[in-house]
């Protein structure tokens, strides 16, 4: 599969840059397979420009499974895209790229690591963040089937309003076509260490910060103006089988707003788990717009990310018209399948707006399937998602009963209701899930990872 690195470009900000002498802002690190053992590591970094300048070097530490440190490599920023402001944004911020070329002694699992100090003295939820480094930390398998780590298709957003139901969706997304699963995690200090102190930052009761197990979506509505710092930590797994995870350190900025901010307008069916849903069939020609608004009459700016624009053949097209009454924009989505893209598994398109200082993302679920009116999981074997899962999964419609084995033999049945088929009362770990018709007939298995 060819390989490709897609640059996720985001910030982050203190509120009072210039008490900072810090600089640091965020950053993730992602590992692509060039060919055998060699690797490309890329480190993406961001700074406040009202801080202390960037390092000029960055020193990448790789240890295998046991701990040891196996290779350090340091490398330059790249000095032809490095240093650039990123637009849209009231401060300026900064975007830097550490590139480098590593083989590795063998196959197996490695990490590898990147620090810096200090973070943001403003910070929030951390209980002394002018002491803590910014650690970066992606873990990997080297495989003998070609493997790259994950990477997030959408920028970051920096600011977000308070008291506000406010969706950010990083769209993570892996070139070989693992499952992935994602959660919220603590920023790092060292290898494994969580910084001390950290809090998930405060949200409403009714929407609390979580991520939505099918499209990866971040909703939260911030009850406290402030810096707050956590990680989208995202695992990788190849049939059943852990094989890493990447980290993106970010910062958000909750404010008070002149105003509403960016709104949506949309018209889209939903599925019965909430999530806005469409469905296809390959070779139709299908067209979808999207209206945005924003009250408060600022300029508005739409994009679109996801794995159909850039999967071939016959990739999705999305383009943009500009502004109208209230600021208005319309985004107008075009994609006309192949059969190369029917899958079970869905794609997931997010959808941006922003005023070049608030942002509202919206996720899609999109199925691609060869007929009108086909189950897309029909086609055996069939597949279950999401997967890993840690509440609910979805199976075909005509599934009537299923039930899970553990490693030791033990059976659970699984239980249908709204939301789908809970898996919330299995220990973690790894089940052989089989899928049964009305009339009992076997229609299907599939390994189903249970996370908490």
């Amino acid at each position: 599969m060819k390989k490709c690195i897609l640059l996720s470009l985001f910030g982050l900000l203190s509120l009072v840059p210039k008490l900072q002498a810090t600089h640091l802002m965020g950053g993730d690190i992602i590992v692509q397979q060039l060919s055998g053992l060699t690797y490309l590591v890329q480190l993406t970094t961001y700074r406040d420009t009202m801080g202390i300048p960037m390092q000029t070097t960055a020193t990448f530490t790789f240890k295998n499974s046991s701990g040891t440190t196996i290779l350090t490599t340091t490398t330059g920023y790249d000095t032809i895209i490095s240093g650039n402001t990123l637009p849209m944004y009231p401060y300026g911020v900064e975007v830097y790229f550490f590139r480098d070329t590593v083989t590795l002694p063998s196959t197996g699992t490695f990490s590898v690591g990147w620090s810096d100090c200090c973070r943001n003295g403003a910070i929030q939820n951390l209980s002394s963040p002018l002491s803590e480094s910014m650690f970066l930390q992606t873990d990997f398998t080297v495989d003998s089937i070609p493997n790259s780590t994950p990477f997030f298709l959408v920028p970051a957003a920096i600011f977000l309003p308070v008291n506000t139901p406010w969706q950010y969706n990083p769209l993570p997304f892996d070139p070989d076509g693992d499952s992935l699963y994602w959660s919220i995690s603590s920023p790092l200090n060292g290898w494994n260490t969580p910084c001390a102190g950290f809090t998930i930052p405060p949200g409403s009761s009714a929407n609390p910060i979580t991520i939505n197990p099918i499209t990866g979506t971040i909703s939260w509505t911030a009850t406290t103006t402030g810096n707050f710092v956590f990680t989208v930590l995202v695992d990788e797994y190849r049939n059943g089988v852990h094989f890493g995870s990447i980290r993106r350190d970010m910062q958000f900025i909750v404010v008070t707003p002149n105003g509403q901010g960016p709104q949506w307008n949309v018209n889209i069916p939903t599925d019965s788990l909430g999530n806005l849903h469409i469905n296809l069939v390959q070779f139709s020609s299908y067209q979808l717009n999207v209206m945005g608004y924003n009250p408060s009459g600022a300029p508005l700016y739409m994009q679109a990310y996801g794995e159909p624009f850039f999967t071939q053949p016959n990739p999705a097209v999305f383009t943009m018209q500009g502004q109208g009454i209230n600021d208005t924009v319309l985004g107008h989505i075009s994609w006309s399948p192949t059969a190369a893209q029917v899958r079970q598994t869905p794609y997931i398109l997010v959808i941006r707006i922003s005023d070049g200082y608030l942002t509202q993302d919206l996720s899609l679920v999109v199925t691609v399937s060869a007929t009108v009116g086909e189950d897309v999981f029909d086609s055996k074997p069939f597949r279950l998602f999401p997967n890993p899962a840690s509440s609910y999964i979805q199976l075909p419609a005509e599934v009537e009963n299923a039930t899970v084995m553990d490693a030791s033999g033990r059976h659970y049945a699984l239980r249908k209701d709204a939301s789908g088929w809970s898996v919330e009362a299995l220990p973690a770990g790894a089940y052989h899930l089989q899928a049964f018709g009305p009339k009992g007939e076997y229609l299907g298995s599939e390994k189903l990872i249970r996370v908490p």
